[in-house]
């Protein structure tokens, strides 16, 4: 009879075996390549990042407009109006905005303005409606106005010459409004990455499939093609590959033409079938680490004909949570943004959680407002396989790797997920 006395994974990965979260990070991102830029519509542009200054060539308002419906006057014929005393002008005409129809005015005169309108010359303030009173052919003024009282200047927003958004600025919503003001309909900018999903593994079938015996459904491959759209990336889904060299070998051959990174799932582990360490060795370079880390150990990482190939856990709850620490970095850093990382909020914990003594522990918790800050409770069952508890997670609690346990009550650091 056998003496052997069977040890877990924990037991008998050597300290000295694992890499750091950070470092096998840092040698992923060192090794992506620049992205290259391009041009496109600005209305295609959204979300992506800018590789070059825009300047304004224009003058925002080319002239000046009036802020309020009311009346356009010059101001010094108003002074000393009051409620009681109010001065009465004879309108001389209207001025829609759109269709400037009078061009000056004289004093002792007003005519009615709608906002948007521009400012006839002659007249140097507006006053609003509410302020007055009177019939359409005169009106009572019941205040005096500044000389520019509620007139928008010409120049007032946007001058010739005037930066508009840097290089490096994500554009957001209000920067393609401002960018349209300007009259710019075309822009240089990063555009999102192509990202190749493959998920390995002869246990898999379709999600429509019913499973056979020894089967399960590829939960991996739509969710990570999903988190990878929401990341910012254009997925690819390779399918379901089989575990032999010439499947795993053709599918990253065929897709290099569309594939800016590959995402394999899957045969990162030390199993007899888990074969992509072997297959990316013969096509490019590949490193096969241990990373300290719970979920998601067993990690790889290498190139393809200069494409990253990320290598990531079969089970769901694993390749969810490398997604978030290694590829969504990744993701970000091919579109060329600096804020690789999804934010950090700090949470009061509502029941301990544990991590094995030098690896970094992440815990699926759902945050709750309590009061001005946050708790995080753990979503249940925090087995790798259990899908579940990233389903109702909006955040990862993070045990650090110099500690095993945090009690409850205690604050811990929670990695957002949701921007």
């Amino acid at each position: 009879m056998s003496g052997f006395v069977g040890h877990g994974r924990a037991q008998v990965t050597l300290p000295e075996e694992l890499v750091t979260v950070d470092g096998h990070l840092t040698a992923i991102l060192d090794q992506l390549p620049t992205p290259e830029p391009i041009e496109l519509r600005l209305s295609d542009a959204l979300g992506l990042v800018l590789a070059e200054d825009v300047v304004s060539e224009v003058t925002v308002p080319a002239w000046a407009n009036s802020a309020m419906d009311g009346y356009a006057v010059v101001a010094a014929d108003l002074e000393g109006a009051t409620v009681d005393a109010p001065r009465r002008l004879p309108v001389v005409g209207e001025v829609p905005a759109g269709r400037p129809e009078i061009t000056s005015l004289a004093a002792g005169r007003c005519v009615r303005i709608m906002t948007g309108a521009p400012l006839p010359a002659g007249a140097d303030a507006v006053v609003p409606v509410e302020q007055t009173s009177g019939a359409r052919d005169s009106v009572a003024f019941h205040v005096a106005v500044a000389p520019g009282a509620h007139v928008r200047g010409a120049g007032e927003d946007l001058r010739p010459g005037q930066p508009l958004t840097t290089a490096g600025r994500r554009l957001g919503p209000a920067d393609i409004g401002l960018l349209a003001t300007a009259g710019v309909t075309r822009v240089v900018c990063i555009p999102p990455p192509r990202v190749v999903v493959l998920s390995t593994g002869d246990e898999l079938v379709p999600a429509g499939d019913t499973p056979g015996p020894g089967e399960i459904r590829d939960a991996n491959g739509p969710m990570l093609a999903a988190m990878v759209r929401a990341a910012g990336g254009v997925p690819f889904s390779a399918g379901i590959v089989r575990d032999d060299h010439t499947s795993l070998a053709h599918a990253l051959d065929t897709n290099l033409g569309h594939a800016d990174l590959f995402v394999c799932t899957g045969g990162a582990s030390a199993g007899t079938r888990d074969l992509l360490p072997d297959v990316l060795a013969a096509l490019g370079d590949v490193s096969a680490v241990k990373v300290a880390m719970k979920p998601g150990m067993p990690q790889i990482r290498g190139r393809v004909a200069g494409r990253t190939v990320i290598g990531l856990p079969g089970n769901p709850v694993s390749a969810y949570v490398s997604f978030e620490v290694f590829v969504r970095p990744a993701i970000r850093r091919l579109q060329g943004r600096r804020d690789v990382q999804r934010p950090l909020v700090t949470a009061t914990l509502a029941e301990a959680l544990h991590a094995p003594p030098g690896k970094r522990g992440y815990a699926r918790v759902r945050l709750h407002r309590d009061g001005a800050g946050w708790t995080a409770a753990p979503t249940g069952p925090q087995g790798s396989h259990v899908v579940t508890s990233i389903a109702l997670a909006d955040g990862l609690a993070v045990v650090p790797e110099d500690v095993d346990q945090i009690p409850a009550g205690a604050p811990v650091q929670v990695h957002l997920l949701i921007d």
